[in-house]
């Protein structure tokens, strides 16, 4: 991959700047706009691009899903290793909710649902969604249709991503009585925001940490924190993350994800 960023660092972290550098990804910031949109655009919430032949998605419950959101990659900056066209939606299900206390973390895709069109039929007759889209509910966590804008940059390993200890050692060796380097990288590099690609936001501890199953999902899709401005809110304050494996997104196969959402209790 090829590094170009500069990355603006706090004083007492400069000592750590080629491990930091090092760890780059690139990432697609994406930042909300409070606006309607088309079928085909880039979306939080707000009615999907439904083809004549396809069905809204329901949960193993048989409750029908809402879109959460949908990337046209179309749209946005080229990324490595991700689609140059096509759209890719996420829905989810009430039932995420409603179970939260023991709803973590899914690979089954039981309470959400991953679709990929690699190619966008604009000529032929589209459905409009017409069942729960729009409709005001409480355990959505996004209160209103938003279009995306995305910017293009590189991020180091956020603090907590499992993986951090491998591309920081110096951080965990180099510790002084003055200075706490780990406070400090962890108030600069959390990971938070809305994002595809780059290194995910954890409130606790990364779920991978401890699972040679879950490590294999090593790609960040897609990530939404909660945002007050935009009306985006993971019951307190949390966030909802989709990892995917890199060989799965080479192939464009989006039907093994891992789904965590997290929020503070």
């Amino acid at each position: 991959m090829n590094k170009t960023i500069n990355v603006s660092l706090p004083k007492e972290l400069e000592l750590l700047r080629c491990e930091i550098e090092e760890s780059l990804q690139p990432a697609i910031i994406i930042s909300p706009v409070k606006r309607s949109t088309s079928l085909i655009e880039s979306k939080f919430a707000g009615e999907p691009y439904l083809p004549y032949y396809q069905t809204v998605p329901k949960d193993i419950t048989g409750e029908s899903m809402r879109l959460l959101a949908q990337i046209n990659f179309a749209e946005i900056p080229p990324i490595e290793d991700f689609p140059t066209q096509g759209i890719l939606q996420f829905f989810i299900s009430s039932n995420i909710f409603a179970n939260a206390p023991y709803y973590k973390e899914d690979i089954f895709q039981q309470f959400y649902k991953i679709r990929f069109y690699p190619t966008v039929e604009t000529t032929l007759a589209i459905k409009t969604f017409d069942d729960l889209s729009l409709r005001p509910n409480d355990w959505f966590p996004i209160h209103q249709e938003l279009a995306l804008q995305f910017h293009y940059t590189q991020e180091p390993v956020s603090a907590l991503d499992y993986r951090a200890v491998h591309h920081l050692p110096s951080l965990i060796a180099t510790q002084n009585h003055d200075v706490n380097l780990h406070e400090i990288y962890l108030q600069h590099f959390l990971g938070a925001g809305a994002k595809v690609g780059g290194y995910a936001y954890f409130l606790a501890e990364d779920i991978r940490q401890e699972s040679h199953l879950l490590q294999r999902y090593d790609v960040l899709l897609l990530q939404i924190d909660s945002n007050d401005e935009f009306g985006i809110m993971w019951a307190d304050s949390g966030v909802g993350k989709f990892f995917i494996n890199r060989e799965k997104l080479l192939q464009q196969d989006f039907s093994d994800i891992l789904f965590q959402w997290e929020h503070y209790v």
